[in-house]
């Protein structure tokens, strides 16, 4: 029997439904922040500590993942995050600013764990297909996050607040659950093992410039995406949009990466190198800032702004993906570099995130935060081609 096979139905639509619900619960609040900082009367700092404390989580529980998985496994952790983030969407429709903050540091921890255990999951099930498999999920995760944002506030509207508009994810947080569960139950023999990391493994992941490579890719990609799904909306309200066409650009600028992401998830694994595609994408992702930059004065150009923007994000994240689940000698090391990167990664997104809302806060202006995100994606050029290119790290 294949991998595929032994996957099972209810292992596919589990793997649906995480997909898709991996980014609503942040995906949401961009759009919907001035409705909860005017609902709240939020200040400079608990509005910036809103936005960037689910990337700041995404990291620190990346870190967490390799102790969760040799205790529990790779089934059973993802079974208990499903489970927490089942119960932070809940939390999040009671107890005022602090009950929002605490369901959404909850919800960032649980997604932050699955993230590094998807492409575990992926190389132990499909192991001929990873690109694909990589390529055909991180779509799923761009549609979600630009569905999302697209109705988050039709979706308040409809409901009558924010509340409830954060609230309808709930529902396919527990499919994913209860979907997962028949793997949970079954903990696999080849799954315990990949959860067994040698300390040689681990330190040869740390001593390589290659995982550091990718720490740098992931980590500025991360950075430039939850900017804008954090602040975007936000920076076009200040430059005379109304709340639902900012929603509407942000989903466009997520939506439009789709058919790429598609695309891309079929031909990436051709490919021997992708350092070039890597530096392309980030290049893409550069001049959609310069356009934004300039839009802030002319606004027709806030749609080729977020159309470069989408296309070099939605690209770019799916490789970073690639590249941790290819550049990995066994599937020990998989699980210890998808930790580091992502670890690392949203730390120095959520670092990003939070200077970029406090610099723009500070200044007066979005200008000086966009020039920020356009240089360091230039530096995101650099160390894209860098980690794209052909070769793995040592097992030992």
């Amino acid at each position: 029997m294949t991998k595929t096979k032994s996957f099972g139905f209810f292992g596919f639509l589990a793997l649906f439904f995480i997909s898709l619900v991996l980014r609503p619960p942040v995906a949401s609040i961009g759009p919907l922040l001035n409705e909860i900082v005017s609902d709240l009367g939020l200040n400079a700092t608990e509005m910036g500590l809103l936005a960037s404390a689910p990337v700041l989580c995404f990291g620190l529980g990346a870190f967490a993942s390799p102790a969760l998985v040799r205790r529990f496994g790779v089934n059973h952790s993802m079974f208990i995050v499903l489970s927490l983030l089942a119960l932070a969407a809940f939390c999040r429709l009671f107890f005022g600013y602090p009950g929002l903050l605490v369901g959404t540091i909850a919800a960032g921890l649980s997604i932050a764990v699955a993230n590094v255990l998807l492409p575990t999951i992926v190389r132990i099930e499909f192991p001929n297909r990873v690109p694909l498999v990589t390529g055909a999920y991180t779509t799923l995760l761009a549609f979600s996050a630009s569905f999302a944002a697209s109705v988050a506030v039709p979706t308040s509207q409809l409901l009558g607040g924010w509340r409830l508009a954060l609230g309808v994810w709930l529902l396919p947080a527990l499919l994913a659950a209860i979907f997962w569960a028949p793997k949970a139950l079954k903990q696999e023999e080849h799954v315990a093992q990949a959860a067994d990391a040698a300390a040689e493994e681990r330190s040869a992941v740390l001593r390589s410039p290659i995982s550091w490579a990718i720490v740098g890719f992931f980590g500025l990609q991360s950075l430039g995406f939850y900017s804008i799904l954090g602040w975007l909306p936000t920076l076009l309200i200040a430059s005379g949009q109304s709340p639902a066409s900012a929603g509407s650009y942000l989903g466009l600028a997520t939506a439009i990466g789709i058919p790429a992401g598609l695309i891309l998830s079929g031909v990436i694994g051709k490919f021997r190198s992708l350092a070039w595609w890597a530096a392309g994408a980030s290049a893409s992702t550069l001049l959609g800032y310069v356009l934004l930059l300039v839009s802030l004065t002319q606004t027709v150009l806030i749609v080729p702004a977020c159309v470069f923007i989408g296309l070099g994000q939605a690209s770019t994240f799916p490789m970073s993906l690639s590249i941790i689940g290819t550049r990995a000698s066994t599937r020990a090391q998989t699980t210890q570099l998808s930790a580091m990167a992502q670890g690392w990664g949203y730390l120095m997104a959520a670092l990003g995130t939070f200077v970029v809302g406090v610099l723009a806060s500070a200044t007066g202006s979005w200008a000086p935060s966009v020039i920020l995100l356009a240089l360091l994606t230039a530096i995101q050029i650099a160390v894209g081609f860098y980690s794209g290119r052909p070769g793995v790290i040592p097992a030992k």
